[in-house]
């Protein structure tokens, strides 16, 4: 092992019913959520820049602000919002956004049973290696010489080991790409045979609790897509005077705790830690480090 990050502050939740748990707060505040809706248009007012309304399959909405945070739908409403494909990045053209696919499976095993030494939950691991990887199914080899990674979880909600591998480039152009459905019921975009191999006998390099249990592996459909933008982090900023865009760029769990700074910004109150995550870093070249692992969001 060359280096260990702990980070002790981090940890893991339920997504789905920590989403619902929000979705209560909000309408308890008197948020109305109206579901099943598709945005068409992003219509502008007479004689400004400033958005007015939204035309949806549901009618027409006119707001004061719109606040546009869409997870890997936001090349559509980026679209909308009348904006091109491509960017200025540091003086040349990049495309504005690309998409991942996005490996991860559940491995049928005891998480009471996946615990430290100490009998402590265990937290997220993730892996990032050179080492070769050889197959626990087949003895052939994985990875050799190349970067590759995985990270695991317990998860007490689906009685199993939650995880993924580093996502695959999809090389699609982002207006072809077909989101819907998204995740499970996607057929065209879920995870590749060949993670299941490589999944299972990472783990099992990992940890040696899991070796010999390839066999555990759900074979379900799993994975989902994942939408970037040039620099891998994410875009928060103001556009056409009234649109506040929060373009996640793949880190959509974590937003959960940028919601309050987003919503002084919308309050007026300007957050320097969300300053580094404005748009204008791309034509300033102001932008983030490129990351070495082969989770390009890292």
């Amino acid at each position: 092992i060359e280096s260990v990050l702990h980070e002790k502050n981090s940890g893991y939740g339920h997504n789905r019913g920590a989403i619902l748990g929000l979705a209560e707060l909000a309408k308890k505040e008197g948020v109305k959520i109206l579901e099943g809706i598709e945005v068409l248009e992003i219509n502008n007012g007479s004689g400004t820049k400033a958005a007015q309304n939204v035309k949806t399959t549901k009618g027409v909405f006119e707001f004061e602000n719109l606040i546009v945070a869409v997870g890997p739908w936001v090349e559509k409403f980026w679209k909308l919002m009348g904006y091109d494909d491509y960017i200025n990045v540091n003086g040349s053209k990049q495309r504005m956004w690309s998409y991942n696919m996005l490996e991860e499976g559940e491995l049928e095993y005891d998480p009471k049973l996946h615990t430290t030494n100490n009998n402590k939950e265990s937290p997220i691991v993730h892996v990032d290696t050179e080492a070769t990887l050889i197959s626990k199914h087949t003895g052939n080899a994985i990875h050799e010489n190349e970067i590759w990674g995985i990270y695991y979880k317990p998860d007490v909600y689906r009685n199993c080991i939650q995880g993924g591998s580093s996502p695959r480039q999809i090389k699609t152009e982002p207006h072809k790409i077909e989101l819907e459905p998204y995740g499970h019921d996607s057929k065209k975009y879920k995870t590749s045979s060949e993670f299941y191999d490589k999944w299972t006998s990472a783990l099992a390099f990992c940890q040696k609790r899991f070796e010999g249990k390839h066999k555990n592996y759900r074979k379900r459909s799993n994975g989902g897509v994942g939408c970037l933008t040039p620099d891998k982090f994410p875009v928060f900023d103001v556009f056409n005077e009234n649109i506040y865009l929060v373009a996640d760029s793949n880190h959509g769990w974590k937003m959960v705790g940028v919601g309050e700074l987003v919503a002084d910004e919308l309050l007026g109150k300007k957050s320097s830690i969300l300053e580094p995550f404005r748009f204008n870093r791309y034509e300033q070249g102001k932008l983030h480090p490129r990351s070495k692992s082969p989770f390009p969001w890292s």
